[in-house]
């Protein structure tokens, strides 16, 4: 039996997951609220404001409390979630540092997109080396764009509830190796290189796309107008 992530935009075959917010931009109120019932939320930073707005109470709010006020710090202590907070000055990102605290299980990531490029930069290959250390599936996701990070040897069915803007695959590792299906330019058993990311703009042409990486590291990125 294939289970699948829904999202309002897309759904894709995966397991049980759970939700973090960061502090990138803001997720539309009624696409997080669709996605986070019945939902495990854990924040990062500024993500304590987005939960909180819409009613969602973490399990853990982690970070340095530099990018967001105090007061949703101390409301949420009064709600009896989980505080780890850390000094600014430091190493690591707030996300970096929640990510080492997670209970293993497979995560839908949201206030991943917009700001800066070295911010989502960090994010990406953060989030990579995350699924990497366990196995497990990393999606990275709001109402405008959606990244699934793929690795060798897996396979996914991507169901689409509304037709995407562009469909692209970016290569994540040195190499990789391909197959995709049910778009205009289909790909088989294909070599992507992080050098060359040609493969960028595709159109899906079916409610559905096959896609599964053989080798290598690559972000299936949709994105929706």
């Amino acid at each position: 039996m294939i289970n699948f992530l829904e999202l309002p935009q897309v759904k894709i075959n995966t397991e049980a997951f759970g939700i973090v917010i960061a502090g990138g931009r803001k997720p539309s109120d009624a696409w997080l609220k669709e996605i986070a019932i019945g939902k495990e939320i854990y924040c990062a930073d500024k993500g304590i404001e987005v939960a909180l707005s819409n009613n969602l109470l973490p399990e853990i709010l982690l970070g340095d409390c530099d990018s967001t006020e105090k007061i949703f710090y101390d409301k949420a202590q009064a709600l009896g979630v989980e505080i780890s907070l850390h000094p600014s000055a430091k190493d690591d990102t707030d996300l970096q540092l929640l990510l080492k605290n997670l209970p293993k299980q497979n995560y839908l990531f949201t206030g991943i997109w917009g700001g800066r490029f070295d911010h989502l930069y960090a994010n990406v290959f953060s989030l990579l080396n995350f699924k990497l250390q366990g196995q497990k599936q990393v999606v990275m996701a709001d109402e405008k764009e959606v990244m699934l990070l793929v690795c060798a040897s897996e396979e996914y069915k991507i169901k689409l509830n509304v037709q995407p803007k562009a469909v692209s695959l970016l290569p994540l590792s040195d190499k990789a190796s391909v197959s995709i299906k049910n778009v205009r330019w289909e790909l088989e058993n294909s070599n992507l290189s992080m050098l060359n990311p040609y493969a960028i703009s595709n159109e899906a042409l079916e409610d559905e796309i096959l896609f599964q990486c053989l080798q290598g590291c690559v972000g299936l990125y949709i994105l929706f107008d």
